[in-house]
């Protein structure tokens, strides 16, 4: 077996390939495990974290929106002389409007004297009908001090404008509210009440904070939740070294005015950017094209170092069978083997640039033969030997035929300057309307152009010809001397062959240049289609 190994160098640089192989493997698995994945699921925690912030912006937001209501209501003038006078006629007429409470998104609405009395309130159920009596009809005194402003905290405020929000439990509800002190419209003065708006924190809730944060977010009450359900607490959430786990949603926990755990806010796991098994699929396909350099250079070092002779024979060979002096030994070598192909290869390439040049020239000679020399597109005869050589895989085959309105009194107007570069305008507008390789565009004569489609129906080309037009008219070329547009507009005939027997080059140009002629006498920059009426002008 060693022996094998070692009297084969073919052996030997396939075990090294394999053992190089190995080990590429082995450093990226150990990359992969301990640096890639670790940093790719960071940067997830980060995403995460900052979802979540968003999740508490969103509902901050619903917290600012109740707050802008009491601000725009509770400092006011004739609100707060309405608290002061206790006026309940007022606050029916004014504020405790049903419907203005669904619009509001807002279950109940309360007004408190400056000594926390309840003045008056409404509340309305989740269908919308009056309750008999709200949550905070009878707020303990240990309540007040965390839902209602008081005289004191106004001083201690500077007699400015104050607000109170947060989340209570209430009769087994949750409720999100918010409190502002009712003072004069200027924002500033002695405390006249308390303006106090809430709602349960139900689906129309959840609601919102979907639409703002543009995922489904659902809400339950943390005590009715599952205890073994994972929850991030909001509170401590920088602290989160894991925020996802197996299941399909992320849990959100949110305390109450009494810091303790009151809402669970739930929305879907996002979908993870990579995948954290080792083999996957990038590392698969680094493998797989390791695998085939590995192989490459081994077959080139097998070919360079044991054949190098066959190879220069064979290519010695096919030159002389093939005529191909372009072909090249590739042996770059320093040898006398090297020598020799170096000489080899001068020799063939001075035979091969001699062929080119003559090449080059014949191709010069077709294409300026071929060519319309002011918009490089093919000429009249270069279009006729493509007709020529049709074969019925062909049909159908269309023409347009298309002819510049006005244009020797655009050139009178304008100069052969701007005339020639108006043609060219229009000659990129159909190469552009044209992309097949087989499409012909062609320069017919003076203003006139000719498109052949081949394997096209009259109808698609009749599509293509309403493009063209109105591309042309777009391009917005002044044309004050046209009867019919500002701008240089085109008319345009359309013929079509559908059967390779009925086929005829002279007929089918005839009938789209009868076609163009029928454009012209229904007043220009129009298309028409090759009709048996027009057969007379056709003929």
């Amino acid at each position: 077996m060693f022996n094998f190994i070692a009297r084969s160098l073919r052996i030997k640089l396939l075990l090294i390939f394999v053992i190089m192989l190995l080990a590429f493997s082995s450093v990226h698995l150990v990359i992969r495990e301990y640096w890639t994945i670790p940093q790719l699921v960071a940067l997830e925690v980060e995403k995460d974290k900052k979802d979540i912030y968003k999740l508490n912006s969103a509902l901050l937001r619903v917290y600012d929106e109740l707050e802008m209501l009491v601000y725009d209501n509770a400092v006011w003038d004739e609100l707060y002389n309405v608290i002061l006078t206790r006026d309940l006629d007022y606050l029916e007429t004014n504020f405790f409007i049903p419907k203005s409470f669904v619009s509001l998104k807002i279950n109940g609405m309360s007004f408190f004297d400056q000594n926390q009395t309840l003045i008056d309130e409404l509340a309305i159920d989740q269908n919308n009908n009056p309750l008999s009596s709200s949550p905070f009809k009878s707020i303990p005194p240990s309540l007040k001090k965390n839902l209602l402003i008081s005289k004191q905290e106004m001083i201690n405020n500077g007699q400015q404008t104050l607000f109170k929000q947060g989340l209570i439990p209430l009769n087994d509800r949750l409720i999100l509210f918010v409190s502002g002190s009712v003072l004069p419209s200027s924002g500033v003065g002695d405390l006249a009440g308390t303006m106090l708006v809430w709602s349960y924190f139900d689906g129309k809730i959840a609601h919102q904070l979907s639409e703002i944060t543009q995922t489904t977010v659902t809400a339950a009450q943390a005590d009715t939740f599952s205890a073994t359900t994972p929850v991030i607490d909001f509170n401590q959430l920088d602290a989160q070294t894991h925020i996802r786990t197996k299941l399909s949603n992320i849990h959100v926990k949110f305390n109450d005015i009494f810091n303790k755990p009151a809402l669970i806010l739930s929305y879907p796991t996002p979908k993870r950017m990579f995948d954290d098994s080792p083999f996957e699929m990038s590392m698969v396909m680094a493998l797989l094209m390791s695998l085939v350099v590995l192989l490459i250079i081994y077959f080139i070092l097998t070919i360079m170092i044991i054949e190098p002779l066959n190879k220069l024979k064979a290519t010695v060979r096919e030159v002389m069978e093939r005529g191909n002096f372009q072909l090249k030994t590739n042996l770059e070598r320093t040898d006398e083997i090297g020598r020799l192909a170096l000489l080899i290869d001068v020799l063939f390439n001075k035979v091969h640039v001699q062929q080119h040049a003559l090449k080059h020239n014949n191709r010069q000679l077709k294409r300026l033969s071929d060519t319309d020399p002011l918009t490089g597109i093919a000429n009249r005869r270069a279009m006729m030997q493509v007709l020529e050589k049709l074969t019925p895989s062909a049909m159908p085959i269309s023409v347009i035929m298309l002819d510049v309105d006005y244009f020797k009194k655009f050139n009178d107007s304008y100069g052969h300057q701007q005339g020639d570069l108006a043609l060219k305008h229009v000659a990129k507008t159909l190469k552009h309307h044209t992309r097949r390789q087989s499409d012909v565009i062609a320069r017919y004569g003076g203003e006139e152009f000719v498109v052949v489609l081949l394997n096209t129906c009259q109808s698609d080309a009749r599509n293509m010809a309403y493009a063209i037009r109105e591309a042309i008219e777009g391009l917005a070329i002044e044309h004050k001397t046209s009867l019919i547009s500002q701008f240089l507009t085109a008319s345009i005939g359309v013929s079509c062959c559908d059967e390779f027997d009925s086929f005829s080059i002279e007929t089918l140009l005839h009938q789209a240049d009868s076609a163009l002629y029928k454009a012209k006498e229904q007043g220009r920059n129009c298309v028409v289609d090759y009709n048996s009426e027009m057969h007379k002008h056709a003929v």
